[in-house]
């Protein structure tokens, strides 16, 4: 079983956007979207920080990473992936920025996407 970290779209949680990360756990339970890798050994997710929002700088989220590691370490639990969530990857103008310095801090796979559900177009079927 794999434990994992969801970082999240702090404009959009804060917005109730995507209310209680609805998509995400759906799509962890289906194993769809980049969840689908977990489909034999399993997921779950043991965190969920927000980027540090769109005026914010790449270090909030570092520090938020490393608030959530103190954590869990004093639960004896570890994280295997980071997921950077849908919501960010289709959104967010500074992603580059945010997925880079994850990548050389967290140590541990960086998976960019969540879920596959975000729709082609507003009003189209």
């Amino acid at each position: 079983m794999k434990n994992i970290v969801l970082v999240k779209c702090k404009m959009i949680s804060e917005q109730n956007l995507c209310p209680g990360d609805a998509k995400c756990f759906v799509a962890l339970s289906r194993k769809e979207g980049e969840f689908a890798r977990y489909q034999e050994e399993g997921a779950h997710i043991v965190g969920i920080v927000d980027c540090g929002g769109c005026e914010g700088n790449k270090n909030r989220v570092i520090c938020s990473l490393l608030l959530l590691k103190i954590q869990l370490n004093a639960l004896n639990e570890k994280v295997d992936a980071v997921h950077v969530g849908t919501c960010i990857m289709k959104f967010c103008k500074r992603k580059d920025d945010l997925i880079a310095a994850i990548k050389e801090k967290a140590g541990v796979e960086v998976v960019e996407g969540t879920h596959p559900y975000a729709p082609p177009s507003i009003f189209g079927s």
